[in-house]
């Protein structure tokens, strides 16, 4: 057996223990507490960098679907359109999600107007089914993923560094003009739990097991998404990624 399929071999016998330990500590381990802890904050800075952060809000009003920067409303409690009451989820999320899941979002810009970027954080309740795998909503919304990988990107804060999964995707659109387009955009990611992080949707599952299993608790689990254009020509969005996201962190942690 060569190289690479023995590392295929043991990454499918690493996927299959660690979701039969994760499927045995979610439905048979009895005695664990679900906790408030949470490995960060449940806010987004109004700066990152040289990105100047905006509060995005939407209406839960399905036929309405408003979708406005609170700066521009002169109530930001209210759906102009509609008089529906504003909040920082969509009706989709609304319906989908838990109802004491977290959220904070907000959609940064540079001066020069140069790598917009959407910060979103999702922080699980005492309902945890509230995070998942992103890839799961990004194909349901009609996004076709080209690749993902993960990038390690170096804190100033410590000598670990920080891994992201990256998400480019493309998703055909209708222009302007009527005429069909290819809308390219990135979404990359990370899970943070309590003294834990990882890119990892199989990792942050076999974590969660080995919390339930050794320490009978179970944290709150969040991810954070950052998602804006790319150019399909090169990955400059990568570094831009880096930029941000190394900046965004240390607003992130939770004290000990």
């Amino acid at each position: 057996m060569g190289t690479n399929s023995n590392k295929i071999f043991l990454a499918r016998i690493f996927v299959i223990a660690a979701l039969g330990v994760a499927a045995w500590a979610m439905v048979c381990k009895t005695g664990v507490d679900n906790t408030d802890e949470a490995g960060i904050v449940l806010h987004l800075p109004e700066q990152v960098g040289v990105w100047q952060g905006m509060d995005l809000l939407f209406c839960p009003n399905r036929d309405c679907g408003g979708q406005y920067f609170s700066a521009q409303l002169e109530d930001p409690t209210v759906c102009p359109r509609c008089g529906g009451r504003l909040g920082n989820m969509n009706w989709a999320e609304r319906s989908m999600l838990p109802a004491d899941t977290g959220m904070a979002r907000k959609f940064y810009v540079r001066g020069d107007g140069r790598d917009p970027v959407h910060a979103t954080i999702v922080l699980s309740g005492d309902d945890r089914s509230s995070i998942h795998r992103p890839q799961v909503c990004m194909t349901a919304a009609g996004h076709e993923i080209v690749s993902e990988r993960i990038i390690r990107i170096p804190l100033a804060t410590r000598e670990q560094p920080l891994e992201v999964m990256v998400m480019d995707m493309s998703r055909s659109v209708t222009g302007e003009d009527g005429a069909p387009a290819v809308n390219t955009i990135y979404y990359a990611y990370w899970f943070v739990g309590k003294n834990r992080e990882t890119a990892s949707h199989l990792v942050r599952m076999a974590y969660m097991a080995y919390d339930r299993v050794r320490f009978g608790v179970s944290h709150r689990w969040a991810y954070i998404a950052l998602s804006g254009g790319r150019d399909p020509r090169n990955d400059d969005h990568l570094q831009m990624i880096a930029d941000f996201a190394s900046r965004l962190h240390p607003a992130l942690l939770a004290p000990n």
